[in-house]
Protein backbone atom coordinates (compact mmCIF):
# COMPACT_ATOMS: atom_id res chain seq x y z
CA UNK A 1 0.00 0.00 0.00
CA UNK A 2 1.50 3.36 -1.09
CA UNK A 3 2.25 5.91 1.56
CA UNK A 4 0.19 9.07 1.64
CA UNK A 5 1.65 12.24 0.18
CA UNK A 6 1.98 13.89 3.58
CA UNK A 7 4.06 10.92 4.79
CA UNK A 8 6.47 11.48 1.92
CA UNK A 9 6.70 15.18 2.79
CA UNK A 10 7.41 14.33 6.43
CA UNK A 11 10.07 11.83 5.32
CA UNK A 12 11.90 14.46 3.27
CA UNK A 13 11.43 17.06 6.02
CA UNK A 14 12.97 14.75 8.62
CA UNK A 15 16.16 14.41 6.60
CA UNK A 16 16.30 18.13 5.81
CA UNK A 17 16.00 18.96 9.51
CA UNK A 18 18.49 16.25 10.58
CA UNK A 19 21.20 17.15 8.08
CA UNK A 20 20.51 20.88 8.12
CA UNK A 21 20.65 21.20 11.91
CA UNK A 22 23.96 19.35 12.11
CA UNK A 23 25.70 21.31 9.35
CA UNK A 24 24.39 24.57 10.78
CA UNK A 25 26.05 23.53 14.05
CA UNK A 26 29.31 22.81 12.17
CA UNK A 27 29.16 26.24 10.51
CA UNK A 28 28.72 27.89 13.91
CA UNK A 29 31.62 25.84 15.32
CA UNK A 30 33.92 26.98 12.53
CA UNK A 31 32.97 30.60 13.15
CA UNK A 32 33.70 30.18 16.86
CA UNK A 33 37.10 28.65 16.08
CA UNK A 34 38.04 31.77 14.13
CA UNK A 35 37.46 33.98 17.16
CA UNK A 36 40.73 35.16 18.80
CA UNK A 37 39.17 34.61 22.23
CA UNK A 38 38.40 30.92 21.60
CA UNK A 39 40.12 28.50 24.00
CA UNK A 40 39.55 24.78 23.56
CA UNK A 41 40.07 24.04 27.28
CA UNK A 42 37.63 26.71 28.44
CA UNK A 43 34.63 24.37 28.82
CA UNK A 44 33.13 21.06 27.71
CA UNK A 45 31.35 22.91 24.89
CA UNK A 46 34.65 24.36 23.70
CA UNK A 47 36.21 20.89 23.65
CA UNK A 48 33.24 19.60 21.62
CA UNK A 49 33.55 22.48 19.15
CA UNK A 50 37.28 21.84 18.79
CA UNK A 51 36.91 18.08 18.25
CA UNK A 52 34.12 18.56 15.70
CA UNK A 53 35.89 20.91 13.31
CA UNK A 54 39.64 20.87 14.02
CA UNK A 55 42.28 18.34 12.96
CA UNK A 56 44.38 17.63 16.03
CA UNK A 57 47.63 16.58 14.40
CA UNK A 58 49.64 17.59 11.39
CA UNK A 59 48.82 15.30 8.49
CA UNK A 60 52.48 14.36 8.13
CA UNK A 61 52.43 12.80 11.60
CA UNK A 62 49.80 10.21 10.72
CA UNK A 63 51.51 8.80 7.63
CA UNK A 64 52.60 5.21 8.18
CA UNK A 65 54.51 2.52 6.33
CA UNK A 66 51.37 0.41 5.77
CA UNK A 67 52.00 0.18 2.02
CA UNK A 68 55.51 -1.18 2.57
CA UNK A 69 54.26 -3.74 5.10
CA UNK A 70 51.42 -4.76 2.77
CA UNK A 71 53.79 -5.12 -0.18
CA UNK A 72 56.12 -7.41 1.80
CA UNK A 73 53.26 -9.67 2.88
CA UNK A 74 53.07 -12.94 0.88
CA UNK A 75 50.38 -12.97 -1.81
CA UNK A 76 48.71 -16.05 -0.33
CA UNK A 77 48.29 -14.29 3.02
CA UNK A 78 46.74 -11.25 1.36
CA UNK A 79 44.44 -13.52 -0.66
CA UNK A 80 43.43 -15.48 2.45
CA UNK A 81 42.68 -12.27 4.36
CA UNK A 82 40.63 -10.83 1.49
CA UNK A 83 38.76 -14.14 1.07
CA UNK A 84 37.93 -14.10 4.78
CA UNK A 85 36.57 -10.55 4.49
CA UNK A 86 34.52 -11.48 1.41
CA UNK A 87 33.13 -14.59 3.13
CA UNK A 88 32.34 -12.58 6.25
CA UNK A 89 30.42 -10.01 4.21
CA UNK A 90 28.62 -12.74 2.28
CA UNK A 91 27.49 -14.75 5.33
CA UNK A 92 26.64 -11.73 7.49
CA UNK A 93 24.43 -10.05 4.92
CA UNK A 94 22.84 -13.29 3.78
CA UNK A 95 21.59 -13.80 7.35
CA UNK A 96 20.80 -10.09 7.61
CA UNK A 97 18.62 -10.33 4.48
CA UNK A 98 16.76 -13.34 5.84
CA UNK A 99 16.01 -11.52 9.09
CA UNK A 100 14.92 -8.39 7.24
CA UNK A 101 12.55 -10.42 5.06
CA UNK A 102 11.11 -12.14 8.14
CA UNK A 103 10.52 -8.84 9.93
CA UNK A 104 9.07 -6.91 6.99
CA UNK A 105 6.98 -9.60 5.23
CA UNK A 106 5.57 -11.85 7.97
CA UNK A 107 2.98 -10.68 10.53
CA UNK A 108 3.57 -11.10 14.25
CA UNK A 109 1.14 -11.97 17.08
CA UNK A 110 -1.25 -9.04 16.40
CA UNK A 111 -1.50 -10.06 12.73
CA UNK A 112 0.01 -6.79 11.50
CA UNK A 113 3.18 -6.24 9.45
CA UNK A 114 6.06 -4.15 10.76
CA UNK A 115 6.47 -1.25 8.32
CA UNK A 116 9.20 1.01 9.71
CA UNK A 117 12.34 0.38 7.64
CA UNK A 118 13.81 3.55 9.17
CA UNK A 119 13.71 2.05 12.66
CA UNK A 120 15.44 -1.08 11.39
CA UNK A 121 18.20 1.13 9.96
CA UNK A 122 18.47 2.89 13.33
CA UNK A 123 18.63 -0.41 15.23
CA UNK A 124 21.35 -1.73 12.90
CA UNK A 125 23.42 1.44 13.15
CA UNK A 126 23.04 1.81 16.92
CA UNK A 127 24.13 -1.74 17.72
CA UNK A 128 27.05 -1.39 15.29
CA UNK A 129 27.99 1.82 17.15
CA UNK A 130 28.05 -0.07 20.46
CA UNK A 131 30.11 -2.93 18.98
CA UNK A 132 32.63 -0.50 17.49
CA UNK A 133 32.83 1.45 20.77
CA UNK A 134 33.66 -1.70 22.75
CA UNK A 135 36.18 -2.82 20.11
CA UNK A 136 37.85 0.60 20.17
CA UNK A 137 38.15 0.52 23.98
CA UNK A 138 39.83 -2.89 23.73
CA UNK A 139 42.25 -1.46 21.15
CA UNK A 140 43.02 1.53 23.37
CA UNK A 141 43.96 -0.78 26.25
CA UNK A 142 46.46 -2.55 24.01
CA UNK A 143 47.74 0.63 22.37
CA UNK A 144 46.88 4.02 23.95
CA UNK A 145 48.02 5.86 20.78
CA UNK A 146 45.04 4.83 18.68
CA UNK A 147 43.24 8.19 18.70
CA UNK A 148 42.62 9.65 15.25
CA UNK A 149 43.42 13.24 14.28
CA UNK A 150 40.38 13.81 12.04
CA UNK A 151 37.73 16.45 12.82
CA UNK A 152 34.51 14.60 13.64
CA UNK A 153 32.41 16.27 10.96
CA UNK A 154 34.56 14.52 8.30
CA UNK A 155 32.83 11.25 9.23
CA UNK A 156 29.36 12.72 8.69
CA UNK A 157 29.58 13.00 4.89
CA UNK A 158 29.74 9.25 4.30
CA UNK A 159 26.89 8.77 6.80
CA UNK A 160 24.68 11.22 4.90
CA UNK A 161 25.51 9.60 1.54
CA UNK A 162 24.88 6.13 2.98
CA UNK A 163 21.45 7.17 4.25
CA UNK A 164 20.59 8.84 0.94
CA UNK A 165 21.69 5.81 -1.08
CA UNK A 166 19.35 3.62 1.01
CA UNK A 167 16.46 6.07 0.54
CA UNK A 168 17.03 6.28 -3.24
CA UNK A 169 17.32 2.50 -3.52
CA UNK A 170 14.03 1.85 -1.70
CA UNK A 171 12.18 4.60 -3.60
CA UNK A 172 13.56 3.52 -6.99
CA UNK A 173 12.00 0.05 -6.63
CA UNK A 174 8.56 1.67 -6.95
CA UNK A 175 9.27 3.26 -10.34
CA UNK A 176 11.73 1.08 -12.28
CA UNK A 177 11.37 -2.19 -14.18
CA UNK A 178 13.23 -5.38 -13.37
CA UNK A 179 15.95 -4.92 -16.07
CA UNK A 180 16.68 -1.43 -14.74
CA UNK A 181 16.94 -2.78 -11.20
CA UNK A 182 19.39 -5.44 -12.41
CA UNK A 183 21.61 -2.97 -14.22
CA UNK A 184 21.67 -0.69 -11.17
CA UNK A 185 22.67 -3.50 -8.80
CA UNK A 186 25.25 -4.89 -11.24
CA UNK A 187 26.79 -1.54 -12.18
CA UNK A 188 28.62 -0.73 -8.94
CA UNK A 189 32.24 -0.90 -10.04
CA UNK A 190 32.33 1.72 -12.80
CA UNK A 191 30.58 4.45 -10.71
CA UNK A 192 33.02 3.69 -7.87
CA UNK A 193 35.95 4.21 -10.23
CA UNK A 194 34.54 7.48 -11.56
CA UNK A 195 33.73 8.73 -8.05
CA UNK A 196 37.25 7.76 -6.96
CA UNK A 197 38.64 10.27 -9.43
CA UNK A 198 36.15 12.97 -8.36
CA UNK A 199 36.81 12.52 -4.62
CA UNK A 200 40.52 11.68 -4.53
CA UNK A 201 41.76 12.12 -8.11
CA UNK A 202 42.40 8.38 -8.06
CA UNK A 203 43.22 6.85 -11.45
CA UNK A 204 42.66 3.28 -12.58
CA UNK A 205 44.37 1.40 -15.38
CA UNK A 206 42.69 0.39 -18.62
CA UNK A 207 42.86 -3.24 -17.49
CA UNK A 208 40.89 -2.42 -14.33
CA UNK A 209 38.19 -0.69 -16.39
CA UNK A 210 37.99 -3.72 -18.71
CA UNK A 211 37.60 -6.05 -15.70
CA UNK A 212 34.91 -3.79 -14.21
CA UNK A 213 32.94 -3.72 -17.47
CA UNK A 214 33.23 -7.51 -17.88
CA UNK A 215 32.01 -8.24 -14.35
CA UNK A 216 29.16 -5.75 -14.76
CA UNK A 217 28.17 -7.22 -18.14
CA UNK A 218 28.40 -10.82 -16.89
CA UNK A 219 26.31 -10.15 -13.79
CA UNK A 220 23.72 -8.24 -15.85
CA UNK A 221 23.47 -10.99 -18.49
CA UNK A 222 22.99 -13.61 -15.79
CA UNK A 223 20.36 -11.66 -13.87
CA UNK A 224 18.44 -10.45 -16.93
CA UNK A 225 17.87 -14.02 -18.08
CA UNK A 226 16.33 -15.11 -14.79
CA UNK A 227 12.60 -15.56 -14.46
CA UNK A 228 11.16 -12.75 -12.37
CA UNK A 229 7.86 -11.59 -10.95
CA UNK A 230 8.78 -7.94 -10.38
CA UNK A 231 5.63 -5.85 -9.84
CA UNK A 232 6.90 -2.88 -11.87
CA UNK A 233 7.14 -3.61 -15.61
CA UNK A 234 7.85 -0.12 -16.96
CA UNK A 235 10.48 2.38 -15.88
CA UNK A 236 9.47 5.96 -15.09
CA UNK A 237 11.77 9.00 -15.30
CA UNK A 238 11.62 9.57 -11.54
CA UNK A 239 12.84 6.01 -11.09
CA UNK A 240 15.88 6.70 -13.28
CA UNK A 241 16.62 9.79 -11.16
CA UNK A 242 16.48 7.68 -8.00
CA UNK A 243 18.77 5.07 -9.61
CA UNK A 244 21.39 7.70 -10.45
CA UNK A 245 21.03 9.13 -6.94
CA UNK A 246 21.56 5.67 -5.46
CA UNK A 247 24.64 4.90 -7.57
CA UNK A 248 26.18 8.32 -6.93
CA UNK A 249 25.62 8.28 -3.17
CA UNK A 250 26.65 4.62 -2.81
CA UNK A 251 29.92 5.09 -4.72
CA UNK A 252 30.69 8.32 -2.82
CA UNK A 253 30.37 6.58 0.57
CA UNK A 254 33.25 4.11 0.22
CA UNK A 255 35.47 6.56 -1.68
CA UNK A 256 35.06 9.24 0.98
CA UNK A 257 35.82 6.71 3.71
CA UNK A 258 38.99 5.67 1.88
CA UNK A 259 40.01 9.33 1.65
CA UNK A 260 39.59 9.80 5.41
CA UNK A 261 41.50 6.55 6.04
CA UNK A 262 44.47 7.80 4.06
CA UNK A 263 44.32 11.47 4.99
CA UNK A 264 44.16 11.02 8.76
CA UNK A 265 45.35 7.46 9.38
CA UNK A 266 41.98 6.48 10.88
CA UNK A 267 41.51 2.83 11.86
CA UNK A 268 38.66 0.71 10.51
CA UNK A 269 37.02 0.38 13.95
CA UNK A 270 37.16 4.15 14.47
CA UNK A 271 35.57 4.71 11.07
CA UNK A 272 32.84 2.22 11.91
CA UNK A 273 32.12 3.88 15.26
CA UNK A 274 31.90 7.47 14.04
CA UNK A 275 30.06 6.60 10.81
CA UNK A 276 27.41 4.77 12.85
CA UNK A 277 27.34 7.54 15.43
CA UNK A 278 26.20 10.02 12.79
CA UNK A 279 23.96 7.53 10.97
CA UNK A 280 22.12 6.52 14.13
CA UNK A 281 21.85 10.16 15.23
CA UNK A 282 20.41 11.34 11.91
CA UNK A 283 17.99 8.39 11.76
CA UNK A 284 16.87 8.86 15.38
CA UNK A 285 16.10 12.52 14.73
CA UNK A 286 14.11 11.50 11.66
CA UNK A 287 12.06 9.07 13.74
CA UNK A 288 11.28 11.84 16.21
CA UNK A 289 10.40 14.50 13.62
CA UNK A 290 7.91 12.24 11.83
CA UNK A 291 6.62 10.79 15.16
CA UNK A 292 7.24 7.38 13.61
CA UNK A 293 8.85 6.33 16.88
CA UNK A 294 5.40 6.41 18.55
CA UNK A 295 4.01 3.84 16.12
CA UNK A 296 7.14 1.70 16.42
CA UNK A 297 7.00 1.71 20.22
CA UNK A 298 3.33 0.70 20.19
CA UNK A 299 4.01 -2.12 17.72
CA UNK A 300 6.94 -3.50 19.73
CA UNK A 301 4.90 -3.33 22.96
CA UNK A 302 2.17 -5.42 21.29
CA UNK A 303 4.63 -7.77 19.55
CA UNK A 304 7.68 -8.15 21.84
CA UNK A 305 8.90 -11.25 19.98
CA UNK A 306 10.04 -8.98 17.14
CA UNK A 307 12.90 -7.76 19.35
CA UNK A 308 14.72 -11.09 19.00
CA UNK A 309 14.67 -10.86 15.21
CA UNK A 310 15.76 -7.21 15.31
CA UNK A 311 18.66 -8.09 17.59
CA UNK A 312 19.85 -10.93 15.33
CA UNK A 313 19.51 -8.70 12.29
CA UNK A 314 21.51 -5.92 13.96
CA UNK A 315 24.25 -8.34 15.07
CA UNK A 316 24.59 -9.58 11.48
CA UNK A 317 24.83 -5.99 10.27
CA UNK A 318 27.48 -5.10 12.87
CA UNK A 319 29.62 -8.13 12.05
CA UNK A 320 29.27 -7.41 8.34
CA UNK A 321 30.38 -3.82 8.89
CA UNK A 322 33.56 -4.97 10.64
CA UNK A 323 34.49 -6.85 7.46
CA UNK A 324 33.35 -4.00 5.19
CA UNK A 325 35.43 -1.28 6.84
CA UNK A 326 38.45 -3.57 6.99
CA UNK A 327 38.07 -4.28 3.26
CA UNK A 328 37.73 -0.61 2.30
CA UNK A 329 40.72 0.42 4.44
CA UNK A 330 43.08 -2.35 3.30
CA UNK A 331 41.94 -3.02 -0.29
CA UNK A 332 39.99 0.05 -1.38
CA UNK A 333 36.43 0.81 -2.53
CA UNK A 334 36.82 -0.90 -5.93
CA UNK A 335 37.57 -4.28 -4.36
CA UNK A 336 34.59 -3.80 -2.04
CA UNK A 337 32.37 -2.95 -5.03
CA UNK A 338 33.62 -6.13 -6.75
CA UNK A 339 32.68 -8.19 -3.69
CA UNK A 340 29.22 -6.58 -3.64
CA UNK A 341 28.63 -7.34 -7.32
CA UNK A 342 29.92 -10.91 -7.18
CA UNK A 343 28.06 -11.54 -3.89
CA UNK A 344 24.67 -11.30 -5.59
CA UNK A 345 25.77 -13.63 -8.39
CA UNK A 346 27.44 -16.11 -6.04
CA UNK A 347 24.35 -16.51 -3.87
CA UNK A 348 22.35 -17.53 -6.96
CA UNK A 349 25.10 -19.87 -8.22
CA UNK A 350 25.21 -21.60 -4.81
CA UNK A 351 21.43 -22.00 -4.95
CA UNK A 352 21.79 -23.61 -8.39
CA UNK A 353 24.53 -25.97 -7.17
CA UNK A 354 22.77 -27.09 -3.99
CA UNK A 355 19.17 -27.22 -5.24
CA UNK A 356 19.73 -28.26 -8.85
CA UNK A 357 17.94 -25.34 -10.53
CA UNK A 358 18.30 -25.43 -14.33
CA UNK A 359 20.70 -22.96 -16.01
CA UNK A 360 20.12 -21.66 -19.53
CA UNK A 361 22.87 -20.79 -22.01
CA UNK A 362 22.78 -17.04 -21.37
CA UNK A 363 23.03 -17.51 -17.60
CA UNK A 364 26.03 -19.80 -18.13
CA UNK A 365 27.60 -17.18 -20.39
CA UNK A 366 27.12 -14.50 -17.72
CA UNK A 367 28.76 -16.67 -15.05
CA UNK A 368 31.66 -17.50 -17.38
CA UNK A 369 32.32 -13.82 -18.18
CA UNK A 370 32.38 -12.90 -14.48
CA UNK A 371 34.76 -15.67 -13.47
CA UNK A 372 37.09 -15.09 -16.43
CA UNK A 373 37.26 -11.42 -15.42
CA UNK A 374 37.91 -12.34 -11.78
CA UNK A 375 40.61 -14.81 -12.83
CA UNK A 376 42.32 -12.12 -14.89
CA UNK A 377 42.07 -9.67 -12.00
CA UNK A 378 43.63 -12.16 -9.55
CA UNK A 379 46.49 -12.91 -11.97
CA UNK A 380 47.13 -9.19 -12.48
CA UNK A 381 47.11 -8.55 -8.71
CA UNK A 382 49.57 -11.41 -8.19
CA UNK A 383 52.03 -10.07 -10.75
CA UNK A 384 51.64 -6.51 -9.42
CA UNK A 385 52.23 -7.63 -5.82
CA UNK A 386 55.45 -9.45 -6.79
CA UNK A 387 56.72 -6.40 -8.66
CA UNK A 388 55.82 -4.07 -5.78
CA UNK A 389 57.43 -6.36 -3.20
CA UNK A 390 60.67 -6.39 -5.18
CA UNK A 391 60.71 -2.59 -5.40
CA UNK A 392 60.06 -2.22 -1.65
CA UNK A 393 62.83 -4.69 -0.83
CA UNK A 394 65.24 -2.72 -3.02
CA UNK A 395 64.28 0.50 -1.23
CA UNK A 396 64.73 -1.08 2.20
CA UNK A 397 68.07 -2.61 1.18
CA UNK A 398 69.29 0.76 -0.11
CA UNK A 399 68.23 2.37 3.18
CA UNK A 400 70.13 -0.30 5.12
CA UNK A 401 73.26 0.21 3.01
CA UNK A 402 72.99 3.97 3.51
CA UNK A 403 72.68 3.52 7.30
CA UNK A 404 75.76 1.26 7.32
CA UNK A 405 77.74 3.92 5.46
CA UNK A 406 76.73 6.56 8.00
CA UNK A 407 77.64 4.50 11.10
CA UNK A 408 81.46 4.79 10.70
CA UNK A 409 81.13 8.53 10.07
CA UNK A 410 78.99 8.96 13.20
CA UNK A 411 81.45 6.87 15.25
CA UNK A 412 84.41 8.91 14.01
CA UNK A 413 82.59 12.17 14.74
CA UNK A 414 81.83 11.09 18.31
CA UNK A 415 85.51 10.15 18.84
CA UNK A 416 86.65 13.55 17.57
CA UNK A 417 84.29 15.30 20.00
CA UNK A 418 85.60 13.15 22.83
Amino acid sequence: MARAAHDNVLEVLSYVISFGAFYLFIWVCKRLMLSPTFRKEASCLSKLVYSCVSARLDQAEVKTNEEEVSALQPFWKTSLHLSTCALGIQVSYLLWGLMQERIMTKPYSTGELFSSSKFLVFANRFLALLVAFVALKVQERRDPNTHHPAPLYMFSFSSVSNIMSSVCQYEALKYVSFPTQVLAKSCKMVPVMIMGYIVSRKKYSLFEYVVAVMITAGAAIFKLNEANDAPVKNTEFVGIAFIFGYMGADSFTSNWQEKVFKLYGVGSVEMMMYANLFSSGFTALGLLVTLEIVQVTAYIASNPEIMTHMFVMSVCSAVGQLFIFTTIKKYGPLVFATIQTVRQLLSIVLSIVFFGHPVNHMEALGVAIVFVALGGQIAQKYLASRSKAQKVKQVLESRGAHDEELQPLESKSSQDHA
